[in-house]
């Protein structure tokens, strides 16, 4: 199976590191730019030079709750497709805050690149 390359920026923000690392691996040949955070601000920092267009944002972080921070991601691009995923089932939560799509944990590789494709 070829995997096309997209010009698409991909932002994973995620504390754990081993998540951040082994989705930077899965798709750095399938999008232009792949760059994770491990906390909000740092990613919102990183947001606003990279413009992502894909952004897989973990909930539970030290800095903060991801999902009180979608509308922070969309004002850098408002057309910023974001993926929520959390261990707790907050997916009318996530939507109801501006995500596109919600993940529960533990992760599965299908569905990750099935909500980041959609």
């Amino acid at each position: 199976q070829i995997q096309m390359k997209t010009n698409k920026t991909l932002l994973i923000i995620d504390d754990e590191v081993d998540v951040c690392t082994l989705l930077r691996r899965s798709f750095r040949g399938e999008f232009k730019t792949v760059e994770a955070a491990y906390l909000l601000n740092d990613a919102l920092s990183l947001a606003e030079r990279i413009h992502p267009d894909i952004l897989l944002l973990d909930n539970n972080l030290p800095d903060g709750q991801g999902i009180d921070f979608i509308q922070r991601f969309k004002s850098i691009n408002p057309f910023m497709r974001i993926v929520v995923i959390s261990a707790m089932d907050l997916h009318s939560e996530a939507i109801a805050a501006g995500a596109n799509a919600f993940l529960g944990k533990p992760l599965k590789m299908e569905a990750i690149r099935e909500a980041i494709c959609a």
